[in-house]
């Protein structure tokens, strides 16, 4: 009986440490999202790590976090202005992890264009949540809504921009064709008369003419 109870109070004793495990596994993974439920390309390494692009992308998932946490985001229905967020979070996450694969000797300057749209993203996040949170008009609710709406249009329009030339230098042809297809052609350059006067066909050579009629015959009998 004893041993019975040694038996089952073991195996509690595991089940108990392999559930805290999994959960500080599942707490740890949720803490390197930079968008709730949706996961992240950066490496699990990143949760800690003191390197500028793991210091900004988790500085992303703060901000987006935060937008996430505001009641006010659900009572007012800005479901459009959070899936915005949430895209463009993703993206910039997605190109931190691109740029911390790059040499050291471009890896700089890719991080500090991105450290700029971080900045921007937490700037747009705090403004709209600070709006909506202290607007007590509808039409102060409006212009706080208005003014995400535009300012996360720019960050939109800008990554598309970036995204647009990384094709260019990659050696995609994605770009070149939409520059194309965005292109007018070019008007038909108009027909200038011609001054040169018309040229005759030059005669071509024929049989040669036959003798003339009553011509002397050279005939010495006659």
């Amino acid at each position: 009986m004893i041993s019975v109870l040694l038996v089952l109070a073991v195996a509690a004793v595991i089940g108990f440490g392999v559930a805290l495990a999994v959960r500080a596994k599942r707490e740890f993974a949720s803490q390197n999202e930079v968008v709730p439920g949706r996961t992240s390309p950066a490496p699990a390494s990143w949760a800690g790590a003191h390197s500028r692009e793991a210091r900004l992308h988790r500085r992303l998932g703060d901000a987006v976090r935060g937008a996430h946490a505001n009641p006010r985001a659900v009572e007012l229905g800005l479901a459009k202005q959070m899936r915005a967020i949430d895209t463009e979070a993703m993206a910039i996450d997605e190109r931190l992890v691109a740029a911390a694969a790059l040499p050291i000797t471009h890896r700089d300057a890719a991080i500090d264009q991105l450290e700029a749209d971080v900045v921007a993203l937490e700037t747009t996040i705090a403004e709209m949540v600070t709006s909506i949170t202290v607007a007590d008009s509808k039409q102060q609710l409006e212009q706080a809504v208005t003014a995400a709406d535009l300012e996360l249009q720019a960050l939109a329009e800008a990554r598309a921009e970036v995204e647009a030339i990384d094709r260019q230098v990659a050696g995609t042809s994605d770009a070149a064709a939409e520059i194309t297809r965005r292109t007018p052609p070019a008007p038909p350059a108009p027909t200038q008369p011609s001054t040169r006067p018309p040229t005759q066909p030059s005669p071509q050579p024929g049989p040669p003419p036959p003798p003339e009629s009553g011509a002397a015959s050279s005939d010495p009998s006659s």
